[in-house]
């Protein structure tokens, strides 16, 4: 994938030249984590809290895991804006009459989603340490929970980052891409366990997001800073959730390969 390298820094270059852009990046997921998480009090919930949100002591450190998962959501959605801006101000065909493969036009801006994602995470961490009972980690927390919560993470962004990189691929309108974000961002979010615990949801939805990619990120997540050292029960759910991650992560970049391959056009 020739070319893949310095297409990424020319993006990533874009992002932290734009002042608006890098800061609204570091400042939404503050105020996701600050204003959303101490808004809802679970200790109103009593004894039941601890069956409810799985042991976390409050509801940031329970919402922490769905958050992160959201960043990466959100931000791998615009992904494929820049393939089209690129496209009306004519640098798309620059790109198409280089010496690179085409696929790393589409996989420059996924890797850079990626990375800006990372920073977001980092971020966001430790504001979630630093607010006033706020986020806390369990004790049992080591190096191999935090590898978990990053993988987990990247590999969620990465797979609406190359959804929406494929989307983008054939379109010409900027608002077509608005529009399908907008149309799909919410369901998304709010048919998983992202925000609320499966038990606190109707049946039906329920069963709709446990087979939510988002589901399995934000669970994932969750339950290594909640318990840190997990239970044989608790290790076989993480298991299952990151390898269906890496199963539709690997399907996701071998589709973008195909597609951005024969597709991607002026």
């Amino acid at each position: 994938m020739g070319g893949l390298i310095p297409l990424t820094i020319r993006d990533l270059k874009r992002w932290y030249r734009n002042p608006v852009s890098a800061i609204v990046g570091v400042i939404q997921p503050i105020f996701w984590i600050v204003l959303f998480g101490s808004a809802f009090d679970i200790a109103k919930f009593g004894v039941r809290s601890a069956f409810f949100f799985e042991g976390a002591p409050d509801y940031i450190t329970y919402l922490m895991g769905g958050i992160l998962t959201i960043i990466g959501l959100f931000t791998g959605m615009f992904s494929g804006v820049n393939i089209i801006w690129d496209r009306r101000l004519g640098i798309l065909q620059r790109f198409l009459i280089a010496p690179i493969n085409r696929s790393s036009i589409v996989f420059s801006r996924i890797l850079s989603s990626v990375v800006r994602i990372l920073v977001q995470v980092v971020i966001l961490f430790v504001v979630g340490l630093l607010i006033p009972d706020g986020l806390k980690i369990a004790k049992g927390f080591d190096i191999m929970d935090a590898v978990i919560l990053v993988s987990a993470v990247l590999m969620i962004s990465f797979i609406f980052s190359s959804l929406f990189s494929i989307i983008a691929v054939r379109m010409t309108k900027m608002e077509s891409v608005f529009g399908i974000v907008n149309l799909i961002n919410l369901p998304l979010m709010f048919a998983s366990y992202a925000m609320f615990p499966p038990d606190l949801m109707a049946n039906w939805l329920s069963n709709v997001a446990k087979y939510n990619p988002i589901s399995w990120s934000a669970q994932s997540v969750r339950l290594v800073i909640i318990n840190g050292s997990l239970s044989a029960s608790q290790a076989h759910s993480v298991l299952m959730y990151m390898t269906g991650l890496l199963v539709l992560s690997v399907f996701m970049l071998l589709l973008t390969y195909i597609l951005s391959e024969r597709e991607i056009r002026e």
